[in-house]
């Protein structure tokens, strides 16, 4: 990233997040202990795809979403729209 970018960032807002979800982490891991830890892992795993993820978006210059908006918002709403979420999840059905 530029030196721009870094300054741009909302620094507190960051390191609040991340100390929440530590604290989420601690609490899963304590709540887990008699369990095989099954739902920490999971914790941990989307914590990280969810961090690098946010980085990747980070360093995604604005104006190129904004140029690509159109084309993401109608691949995005097709895919909605499509019944595939509704056919794959069963927790849909109980919605419906």
């Amino acid at each position: 990233m530029r030196k721009r970018e870094l300054k741009n960032i909302e620094w507190s807002i960051l390191i609040v997040a991340i100390i929440l979800c530590f604290i989420g982490l601690i609490a899963l891991f304590s709540a887990t202990q008699n369990a095989e830890y099954d739902e920490f892992y999971k914790q941990c795993i989307w914590l990280t795809i969810s961090i690098v993820i946010m980085l990747a978006v980070m360093i995604i210059d604005y104006e190129l979403l904004v140029k690509a908006s159109p084309v993401l918002y109608r691949n995005i709403y097709s895919f909605v729209n499509s019944g595939i979420i509704y056919k794959t999840n069963k927790w849909c059905y109980q919605l419906v």
